[in-house]
């Protein structure tokens, strides 16, 4: 008789093993993607440009400027150097670096 019940047991602890290591795998199993980076927030700026040589990017500043544009510079997270206006510009300085 005690043999019946240390089999019950046993049997009881196994499946509850089972279950337990199924649910884990559910969960945890499939590595989820990662979120993707997020865009840097500029705050009021808007990017005009971006370009991958800091020294260009001052030259279109500059350009900007000239022409009464209010223009910074910002380096992404991708490398990349962004060209800043405010909101309200931002259709004038498109116009003045496609020109």
């Amino acid at each position: 008789m005690p043999l019946m019940y240390l089999a019950g047991w046993a049997a009881s602890a196994g499946v509850l093993a089972a279950l337990l290591l199924i649910i884990r795998l559910l969960k945890y199993g499939s590595q989820a993607r990662p979120a993707p980076a997020p865009r840097p927030d500029y705050g009021l700026l808007r990017t005009v440009s971006m370009v991958g040589d800091l020294s260009f990017a001052r030259d279109v500043r500059d350009r900007l400027r000239h022409n009464g544009v209010r223009a910074t510079l910002a380096t992404g997270p991708d490398g990349m150097v962004r060209i800043l206006v405010f909101a309200d510009e931002l259709d004038r300085a498109r116009r003045l670096i496609s020109s």
